[in-house]
C-alpha cells in the first residue's frame, strides 16, 4: 500500500525525462496516486513551472547531455522555490547523487526500482514538504504575534518592564498585571505567551470578567454537556478546556462578580474543571493572567475580593506604568502608532512642534488615547507633515500643570519642586526605608502594620530598590 496520504487534490509530478517509455512506467505506477505531467527536456520543463504548479519534479540526470539534469537544478528551484526534486537515473553514480544533494536535491530514486518504491520515496518526500509548510506556517505566526503586540519605547522603565517580562515567561506561575486603563495590560499579556517545542504558539484565550453572569458563568468557564440545560444540544468545551496548556487571561479581574470567584479559586486550585451537567472532572493544565485598574487588595478588605484568590493569583505581579511616567517614550509610540495605520515615513510625520505638544499632554487615557489621536490626525490630515494646528484641541490646548514635569526641561516649570507623582513615589520610598528599618527587616510584621498584602509589598521594595537590612 502506498503512503501518499489521499487529498482533494492530487498531488503533481513533473517527468522531466527522455524516454518516453519511463513515462509510460511512472504515470502507471502513479495512477490515482499523483497527476503526472510531461517534459523532455529541462527547456520544457522550466516552461511547464512558470505557468503550472507542481509539487514534485522526477528529474533525469542525463538526458541530451551528459550532465543536463544537474545543471538544470538551480534553475528549476529558481521557478519555484518550494518544488522538491527527485533524481532519477539508470546508473547507481554515487558521486553524481552527492552532486545532486549540493545543489539542491531532496531524494533520489533507480529508473529500475519498484513502483511501490517509487510510490513509497514521493510519499516521503511529500510528508517532508509538507511539514517544512507547516514549520514555515508556525514561525511566521509566531513572529506575526510578536510584531502586533509590541511593548514599544527605551525608557528606563520599559526596559525594566521588558527584562521582568522576559523572567515571567519563563515561569508557570499566575500573574497579575496592575495598570491604569490603557497602559497596555494586555500587550504584556501577551507578549508572555510561549511557543510549544513544534514551534506552535501555546493557546491564549481572554474573556473580559465583566460580561460574566452568574448565570452562565459556569458554562462559558467550565463547559457543558447535552442537555445540561435547555438549548444545550450539544457538548461544549469551557473557556480552560480551550486554553489547555495556554493561558487564560482575565482582563478586569475586579469585575468578576463574587460568587463566581470562588469557583475559579476550586479550579485554580485543582487544576481540573467539571463540565455543567457533568460529575466527571477534566485534569488540565494552565496558566491564568489577570489585568486590573483597581486596588485588588483595599478590594480584600472591603470584601468584595476574594483574598485567597488574590493570594492564588498575585503570585508574580506586574506593574505597568502609566504614559505620563515615561513621556520620553511618546515619540516613538507616536511614530509606531503612524506605521500601523499606514503611513510611510517618507509621505507622512509629525513635526518637531507637535511631537513637544504631545510629550506635554498628560495622557489621561495613556497608550490607548495616544494611538487614537493618531488615528485622528492621519485621517484628518491631507498633507505629509502632521503638525500642532492638526492635533485634537483638547491636546494643543492643554497647559501643564503649575510645577509639573515636561519632557523638554525634565524638572519642573516653577521653583524645581517635583510633579505629583513623583512626590508621592519619594515619600512612599522614605516610609518603606524607615519602617523596614524599625521592624528589623521582617516584611510579614511590616505588611501587617501598613495593612499591605505581603507580595504587593515586596513589589514595592523591589521597584524603589530598596534591600532588606537583613540580607544587606
Amino acid at each position: 500500500m502506498s503512503t501518499i496520504s489521499p487529498r482533494t487534490r492530487l498531488p503533481v509530478v513533473l517527468i522531466c525525462d527522455d524516454d518516453s517509455l519511463f513515462h509510460m512506467a511512472v504515470k502507471t505506477s502513479l495512477k490515482g496516486r499523483c497527476e503526472c505531467r510531461s517534459a523532455y527536456n529541462t527547456d520544457e520543463a522550466l516552461a511547464i513551472l512558470r505557468n503550472q504548479s507542481a509539487e514534485i519534479i522526477l528529474l533525469d540526470v542525463k538526458m541530451r547531455t551528459e550532465d543536463e539534469g544537474l545543471k538544470a537544478i538551480p534553475r528549476l528551484k529558481a521557478a519555484n522555490g518550494e518544488i522538491a526534486i527527485i533524481m532519477s537515473s539508470g546508473l547507481k553514480d554515487y558521486q553524481t547523487v552527492r552532486e545532486a544533494m549540493r545543489l539542491g536535491a531532496t531524494d533520489y530514486v533507480a529508473k529500475d526500482a519498484d513502483p511501490e518504491e517509487l510510490a513509497l520515496t514521493i510519499g516521503r518526500v511529500l510528508e517532508r514538504n509538507s511539514l517544512l509548510k507547516t514549520a514555515a506556517q508556525q514561525n511566521f505566526e509566531a513572529t506575526t504575534h510578536q510584531r502586533q503586540h509590541l511593548l514599544v519605547g527605551t525608557s528606563p522603565k520599559i526596559q525594566t518592564l521588558r527584562k521582568m517580562i522576559e523572567r515571567v515567561r519563563l515561569s508557570n506561575a499566575n500573574v497579575v498585571i496592575f495598570g491604569e486603563t490603557g497602559t497596555g495590560k494586555e500587550v504584556v499579556a501577551r507578549q508572555l505567551r510561549r511557543t510549544g517545542a513544534d514551534g506552535t504558539l501555546l493557546p491564549f484565550v481572554a474573556m473580559d470578567s465583566s460580561t460574566i453572569q452568574s448565570s452562565t458563568a459556569e458554562s462559558i468557564l467550565f463547559g457543558h454537556e447535552k442537555g445540561a440545560f435547555t438549548g444545550a444540544e450539544r457538548p461544549a468545551k469551557g473557556i480552560f478546556e480551550e486554553a489547555s496548556g495556554g493561558i487564560v487571561y482575565f482582563d478586569e479581574i475586579a469585575n468578576m462578580p463574587l460568587e463566581i470567584q470562588s469557583k475559579l479559586l476550586r479550579v485554580i486550585q485543582e487544576k481540573e474543571v467539571v463540565r455543567l451537567g457533568s460529575s466527571r472532572p477534566i485534569p488540565l493544565e494552565f496558566r491564568v493572567i489577570c489585568a486590573t485598574n483597581k486596588d485588588l487588595e483595599a478590594m480584600c478588605r472591603a470584601g468584595t475580593f476574594k483574598d485567597d484568590l488574590l493570594q492564588r493569583l498575585n503570585v508574580l505581579p506586574l506593574e505597568l506604568p502609566p504614559l505620563r511616567d515615561r513621556q520620553e517614550d511618546v515619540p516613538l509610540l507616536a511614530e509606531h502608532f503612524l506605521r500601523r495605520q499606514g503611513a510611510t515615513a517618507e509621505k507622512v510625520k509629525f513635526t518637531d512642534d507637535a511631537i513637544a505638544v504631545l510629550q506635554r499632554y498628560a495622557w489621561p487615557g495613556n497608550v490607548r488615547e495616544l494611538c487614537n489621536v493618531v488615528a485622528y490626525v492621519t485621517t484628518m490630515t491631507e498633507g505629509p507633515e502632521i503638525d500642532v494646528a492638526d492635533l485634537p484641541p483638547r491636546i494643543r490646548e492643554h497647559r501643564p500643570a503649575p510645577g509639573a514635569l515636561t519632557a523638554e526641561s525634565g524638572a519642573s516649570s516653577s521653583d524645581n519642586s517635583d510633579g505629583f507623582y513623583e512626590v508621592v513615589a519619594e515619600f512612599e520610598k522614605q516610609l518603606l526605608v524607615r519602617e523596614l528599618t524599625r521592624f528589623e527587616g521582617n516584611v510579614s510584621r511590616l505588611a501587617l502594620a501598613l495593612k499591605m498584602d505581603r507580595s504587593h509589598l515586596y513589589t514595592k521594595l523591589r521597584q524603589y530598590g530598596i534591600q532588606n537590612p537583613r540580607k544587606a
